[in-house]
């Protein structure tokens, strides 16, 4: 990778320093230096350089867009302290207009990493910010759209292999008798496949399932980045989803049936809802590319209260106590997924592509999960 910068500038002294130790633990995993200068305006401009690279004489932001280091020595190339006229190296940093990018503006100085290179011909992932928002928006490099690419094609092995494992659960092996209760009182003998009856009769086989997952999650984020094994972990995750949640799916299935769901297809219309948040939410992350770091701290918080509830929630016999946790924990995983996408799409390190896609797809069946919840609701 060549090199990236940004101007952070979001009106939040805190929040921007915060920001920019983030980009210095990403350069540095990518074995880049990281150079920060502090604008007089507010925010800092930082640019991230290959330590390999030329650290003086480079051209101007004036020059036409070259690569990180394109020939600096040529005297008709317009460099350091050249054209003095123009806001370029050398110019008063007090003077506002030096502070936009792709005008007349140049910066220079040696605070925090030396003198700049010319602007990559592809920017850093996220394009430059400005206020939180990205300039320059679809300007990435090829090394991120490759790993992009990377990440959303193991989501999408994840998510056809969990589909396909559920799918086999309800429909692969004996079927047993199974006494369903509607909410008129009538008692509906239905044809269960094994595995779910055995689950459906036993509430601590239902639980256990949901610790193998949780411990399986766990270990395979500790060895997603291990080559191989990473991957045969992630599979063994996206089964145990698919397993997990069918249970789940087949009893909306047979209250469906028994017309008693909020929704006449809770199935069918959950993945709807799920796959128009999930593009909705991808969509909005890639073309704004807005920097989603101040939502961490509301997100931790969220995850306990939405776990507690839930813990409460089955000893708790309430319908609207159950909506309203589902309801929470459906906006807890939309922003989880917002906070992900963001993160992958501008500040990820691109050095653990299961890894990410592994927080992708448990974030989906967490929302999966609330919204069926949903649907599937006494509509009585």
């Amino acid at each position: 990778m060549s090199g990236w910068e940004f101007t952070i500038n979001t009106g939040n002294p805190d929040h921007d320093r915060y920001t920019v130790d983030q980009y210095r633990r990403t350069a540095e995993a990518q074995g880049m230096t990281l150079g920060v200068q502090q604008l007089p305006t507010g925010g800092y401009f930082v640019r991230a350089m290959a330590a390999s690279a030329p650290q003086a004489g480079p051209p101007g932001y004036g020059a036409p867009q070259q690569g990180w280091g394109a020939q600096p020595q040529q005297p008709q190339q317009p460099g350091y302290g050249a054209q003095p006229q123009q806001p370029g190296y050398g110019a008063q940093p007090q003077q506002p207009q030096q502070h936009g990018y792709g005008a007349q503006a140049q910066y220079g100085g040696q605070q925090g990493g030396g003198a700049w290179g010319p602007p990559p011909a592809a920017a850093a992932p996220g394009g430059v910010l400005v206020g939180g928002v990205a300039a320059g928006a679809g300007a990435m490099s090829t090394d991120r759209i490759a790993y992009l690419r990377k990440v959303y094609g193991l989501l999408t092995v994840s998510a056809a292999v969990a589909i396909l494992s559920g799918f086999l659960a309800i429909t692969l092996g004996g079927t047993v008798k199974f006494t369903a209760h509607a909410s008129t009182g009538k008692k509906v003998i239905v044809l269960v496949p094994a595995l779910v009856a055995a689950m459906l009769e036993n509430r601590g086989l239902m639980y256990g399932a949901f610790g193998l997952l949780f411990v399986a999650t766990l270990g395979a984020s500790a060895v997603s980045k291990v080559k191989g094994l990473n991957f045969v972990a992630l599979m063994a995750v996206s089964i145990l989803l698919g397993v997990e949640l069918a249970p789940m799916v087949f009893v909306a299935q047979v209250f469906a049936g028994m017309g008693d769901t909020l929704s006449a297809s809770p199935v069918r219309d959950t993945f709807a809802m799920v796959g128009s948040i999930f593009v909705g939410i991808t969509g909005y992350a890639f073309v704004t590319k807005k920097d989603f770091s101040y939502m961490r701290a509301m997100l931790s918080m969220g995850f306990f209260v939405v776990f507690t509830a839930c813990i409460l929630a089955a000893f708790v016999h309430s319908e609207a106590f159950s909506l309203a946790v589902a309801s929470a924990g459906a906006v807890l995983s939309a922003g989880f997924l917002l906070y992900n996408t963001g993160r992958i799409l501008r500040t990820s390190a691109m050095d653990d592509p299961v890894g990410d896609a592994l927080g992708l797809i448990v974030q989906l069946r967490n929302l999966f999960m609330f919204i069926l919840r949903i649907m599937m609701s006494n509509r009585r």
